[in-house]
């Protein structure tokens, strides 16, 4: 009976990620955030009494009252914890459409589906437990800092023949304004959902280099920082903005095509790093299913609790030391 009790708990928090996963994939037919906040200012819109309602009860995982209550909590628990506004943060730089209430109960679940799992396959040994729950604990924010990783280096990829547009666009006579919505029509993720929702920050009465410095921060493009740097000095002291875009586009042409040097000769310790931050990790994991008697102490003594304390330790470290080494600034 226990056995079957933890099966269905860890098919039910399947079912939940599945949802969850169901959600990422299909957030491009959903309606976003900034125009359903927004929606308020358009002839054919909802009441605000309907925008506020939605913005509390919606999400993005399902509409049940067991959901909703799930989100709720975990909204407060970010909240009181203080760490909503960098969750949120993180969460906007990764290009995930969920809230930080719904990304902790994702968190949460895969801490528990691991733990079930694991637990399930050793037959209750606290071992399988334990990795289980760091497994569950540790996956979804590689997941989290990998499509950060992914969506920056997009962005990065797409900025210099994105700014070769807006050097096009502001020769013929277009304003910024004109030269971002050129953009946005022309280019493709991550650029033009950025673009978009700066030219509406822009349509709602915000400066343009405002908007675009919003790029930079949700982003954390430093390269992009820079762009905006150039355009308000131009505002200022005058010139031409298409020929200092056009240069500025030049310049990130060609870091672009050393940072992309530098990752190909770098992928070696790259690989190095990630076999060996692993190996532990896969090795006891093996261990738990063929000699799950070999483990046991280090999780059922004292010193094996302080093995493990330090082996952890040593392996962060390392792995920590390998990152600095590999990691070449561009």
């Amino acid at each position: 009976m226990l056995t079957a009790g933890l099966l269905l708990l860890f098919i039910a928090l399947a079912v939940l990620v599945f949802l969850a996963t169901g959600a990422l994939t299909g957030a491009d037919r959903e309606e976003s955030d900034v125009v359903r906040r927004i929606a308020v200012y358009s002839v054919r819109s909802r009441t605000p009494e309907q925008i506020r309602l939605t913005e509390e009860t919606a999400s993005r995982l399902g509409d049940s009252p067991i959901t909703r209550s799930a989100v709720g909590l975990m909204s407060q628990v970010a909240r009181r914890g203080k760490v909503d506004r960098a969750l949120d943060a993180r969460l906007e730089q990764a290009g995930f459409p969920l809230r930080p209430g719904e990304w902790m109960l994702l968190h949460v679940s895969a801490a528990v589906g691991a733990a079930l799992l694991l637990a399930l396959i050793a037959r209750g040994r606290p071992a399988a437990v334990a990795l289980g729950l760091l497994l569950g604990l540790a996956a979804p924010w590689g997941v989290l800092l990998a499509a950060r990783a992914r969506r920056e280096a997009k962005f990065l990829a797409q900025l210099p023949d994105t700014l070769q547009l807006l050097a096009g666009s502001l020769a013929v006579g277009y304003s910024l304004p004109q030269a971002m919505d050129s953009v946005v029509h022309e280019s493709h993720p991550p650029i033009r959902g950025e673009f978009n929702r700066a030219l509406v920050e822009t349509r709602l009465g915000m400066l343009a280099e405002d908007a675009l410095d919003g790029i930079a921060q949700r982003t954390g493009s430093k390269d992009f920082s820079w762009v905006v740097v150039a355009i308000r000095i131009q505002r200022e002291v005058g010139g031409n903005l298409a020929e200092l875009l056009t240069s500025v586009a030049g310049t990130l042409r060609e870091r672009e095509r050393l940072r992309r040097q530098v990752a190909a000769l770098s992928a070696e310790g790259r690989l190095s790093g990630i076999i060996l931050a692993a190996l532990p990790v896969v090795f006891a994991f093996y261990l738990m299913l063929a000699r799950p008697e070999y483990i046991d102490p280090l999780f059922t003594t004292p010193l094996g609790l302080g093995l493990l304390a330090f082996g952890v330790m040593s392996l962060a470290a390392g792995g920590f030391w390998m990152a600095k080494v590999i990691r070449v600034d561009v």
